[in-house]
C-alpha cells in the first residue's frame, strides 16, 4: 500500500503542524506514542493524522533539507514498534511508510482514526513501570 497522501504535501510549506500533522527531528517513541494515540481517538474526527519522523520544525513548518533517519535504524525502530504497538489498550497498530525526500529517509506513521476508541497508552512507553493515560489532540500529546 502507497502513502495516502503526497510527501511533498505533508512537507511543502502548505501543512502545518497542528491536529492532523506532527513533525518530529528524530525518532523519540515516547512522544511520538503519546501522538499515536490522540490521531487514534480522533476526538476532532478529522481522520486520524500523520507523524513525519526526520523532519524538524520551526513555527510548525517543516524545516528542508530534512534530517532524515539513518536507514540502518529502519529495521531496530520496526521492531521496537512490535511492542509499543502492543502497549495501546486496545490494540492498535498504525501504518508505517519509509520515503525519500531531500536525498535522505524520513518515516511517515498514518495513523487512522482508531475503530475500538478510546485508546490508551503509558505515558513513557520505554518505562519500566508504566502509566497509562488517554490521550486527545490539543491537549500535549
Amino acid at each position: 500500500m502507497a502513502l495516502p497522501i503526497n510527501i511533498e504535501d505533508l512537507l511543502g510549506g502548505l501543512v502545518v503542524e497542528g491536529n492532523r500533522v506532527e513533525y518530529k527531528k528524530g525518532w523519540n517513541p515516547d512522544p511520538i506514542y503519546r501522538t499515536i494515540c490522540a490521531f487514534a481517538n480522533d476526538f476532532d474526527d478529522t481522520c486520524g493524522g500523520y507523524i513525519v519522523v526526520g523532519v524538524d520544525e520551526v513555527d510548525g513548518r517543516a524545516v528542508r533539507p530534512v534530517v532524515g533517519i539513518d536507514i540502518n535504524e529502519i529495521e531496530p525502530i520496526e521492531k521496537a514498534m512490535v511492542g509499543f504497538n502492543n502497549l495501546i489498550a486496545p490494540y492498535y497498530q498504525p501504518r508505517v511508510f519509509f520515503e525519500q525526500v531531500d536525498g535522505k529517509t524520513v518515516m511517515v506513521i498514518w495513523v487512522t482514526a482508531g475503530e475500538r476508541r478510546p485508546y490508551k497508552v503509558p505515558d513513557m512507553v520505554t518505562a519500566k513501570e508504566k502509566k497509562y493515560n488517554y490521550r486527545i489532540t490539543g491537549t500535549g500529546t
